[in-house]
């Protein structure tokens, strides 16, 4: 398929690049801001889905959702528009790192931990926001090096193109995009039961789940439902518990296993919420990690002070009055074996 930009073409400042990505409905390309060389990149939809206002919607209402939520583990979007044939673009934060997906069946359990708490504070500002990602998979989860954060690894969530917004969002320009009752949005692998029935009614306890799942697979290596066929798939994730995390990678800390299996409960009410799994995740990563142990700040004690040693000007004036004392007793002494004579 040719490219649906050319290099060296120039959108809002910034000169096009390289195509960095392509699928079924977009592309992504590399650039940079024309006089402050800011690396960028740029994510245009494919004209063939232009044509389905809805997806138009789901577009732009992916720039509005990163920014309403705002948190480090969310990908920056600077600005979007329309090209003249009506085809929409969004400027974003360029990344340079790999999918998740790319880590699977290789990180350590503090490795996960630390990757997985970031992802889940994410997912948590955003639940916060009442915003509900719908789509998350390792794909949508890229790891970067940055040596500011412990271990040097920091997540980015991407794509919220299919993100459930809070009707109230649209006072600050959401597109309002109906859902229909029974429509299965996501990606097979990695939907919730309550998603696989109707993408329209979910909460952030999907999220959790598709988190679950998604942790499940970095450390096992595969899925807990690997099937690719649709039905198949459909039943397990409905009705089947998941295989044992802990026959499949029994190195895994149980507290780790024990918390993946909540986020896989079949029934959304019972999953913890991702509040709850963020604490869980700082809980795991303060006892596995102790590389740098946590500054106390709880005030400490004053040290009592030592005595001080005697010196010589104090032992005078002690000295001074024994001798004194023991003058007058011979003094005392003298005079009344005198008297007696």
């Amino acid at each position: 398929m040719p490219p649906l930009l050319t290099e060296g073409q120039i959108v809002r400042n910034h000169r096009i690049g390289r195509r960095i990505g392509h699928g079924g409905m977009g592309e992504v390309y590399e650039a940079a801001h024309v006089s402050l060389q800011r690396r960028v990149a740029i994510k245009v939809l494919h004209p063939d889905w232009c044509k389905n206002p809805d997806l138009v919607k789901r577009f732009f209402n992916e720039a509005l959702a990163t920014n309403l939520i705002r948190h480090p583990a969310m990908v920056e979007i600077h600005d979007h528009g329309k090209f003249p044939d009506g085809m929409p673009f969004l400027i974003m934060e360029f990344l340079e790192g790999q999918s998740l997906r790319r880590y699977r069946g290789t990180l350590s359990p503090l490795q996960v931990v630390r990757l997985a708490w970031q992802v889940a504070s994410g997912l948590r500002a955003a639940h916060a926001k009442k915003i509900v990602h719908r789509d998350l998979k390792p794909d949508n989860i890229m790891v970067l090096r940055d040596d500011t954060v412990p271990g040097g690894q920091r997540v980015k969530i991407l794509d919220f193109g299919l993100a459930k917004l809070a009707a109230e969002h649209q006072q600050e320009g959401a597109e309002a995009v109906k859902t229909r009752d029974g429509v299965a949005l996501g990606t097979p692998e990695y939907m919730a039961p309550e998603q696989w029935l109707g993408a329209s009614k979910v909460d952030g306890k999907a999220d959790v789940y598709s988190l679950g799942v998604v942790l499940y697979e970095t450390i096992a290596g595969a899925p807990p439902f690997p099937s690719s066929e649709g039905s198949r798939l459909r039943s397990l994730h409905l009705y089947t518990p998941p295989p044992s995390l802990a026959d499949k990678a029994p190195e895994t800390p149980k507290e780790l296993v024990k918390l993946i299996e909540d986020m896989l409960i079949k029934t959304a009410s019972e999953r913890p919420t991702m509040d709850v799994i963020e604490q869980r995740l700082e809980a795991m990563l303060r006892s596995l990690d102790r590389s740098d142990p946590p500054l106390s700040l709880e005030p400490q004690p004053a040290p009592k002070p030592e005595p001080a040693p005697a010196s010589s000007a104090t032992w005078l004036p002690l000295i001074a009055s024994a001798a004194v004392g023991f003058f007058l007793v011979s003094l005392l002494l003298l005079f009344f074996l005198l008297t007696r004579h």
